[in-house]
């Protein structure tokens, strides 16, 4: 497997996809009704359906377009979710590598609960503070000081690294822009 960093996926049909977070637990119940679990991920992994974005000829063909760039479920390419797509205020974390480098994380804050999950899709323009001066790898998340303060934290839009799920589309036309098929599934994937 490749990943394709350019281009992202289509936005337009993106906007009107379902994409979201979902966990892997392991949950065994006792004669008793007692139950145990197991987090089986640490972190989500997001998935969805892009199909739900499809709305025109012109689209449509897009669509068919980039599926055939990255060859179905062998490339990966970048997905922005408009539900998560921004880091803003104190959401954007950094997690220091080594004396001069930082992974970029987004924190999900909800009261006392808080999970950071890693960002390594970072799009072009990402703000970091701190008083000195940054690069930032938009193709790891990873931040290297130049010079001055280290970096206090991020804000800006990132993408995800994703997959289709399928390797065959099979739309069926049924009049004037108007098409039927089950599914097009999305996978996120860990880099």
């Amino acid at each position: 497997m490749s990943f394709q960093e350019s281009p992202r996926f289509p936005e337009s049909i993106g906007a009107g996809s379902k994409f979201g977070p979902g966990y892997s637990t392991s949950i065994a119940r006792n004669l008793g009704g007692f139950e145990m679990n197991n987090q089986n991920w640490s972190m989500p992994l997001y998935e969805g359906d892009v199909i739900h974005g499809v709305r025109t000829q012109d689209q449509l063909d897009d669509l068919l377009a980039f599926f055939h760039g990255v060859a179905g479920m062998h490339n990966g390419f970048r997905f922005k979710s408009f539900n998560d797509y921004k880091a803003t205020g104190g959401e954007g974390a950094l997690l220091a590598l080594s004396a001069s480098t930082w992974q970029m994380y987004k924190t999900y804050t909800f009261g006392a609960m808080s999970k950071s999950r890693k960002i390594t899709k970072p799009v072009e323009g990402v703000t970091v503070s701190g008083g000195g001066s940054y690069t930032v790898d938009t193709t790891t998340g990873i931040v290297t000081k130049t010079g001055g303060a280290d970096p206090t934290g991020w804000s800006g839009e990132f993408d995800f690294p994703v997959r289709f799920n399928i390797d065959q589309m099979m739309p069926q036309w049924i009049s004037f822009e108007l098409y039927d098929w089950t599914s097009i599934p999305i996978r996120e994937i860990r880099l």
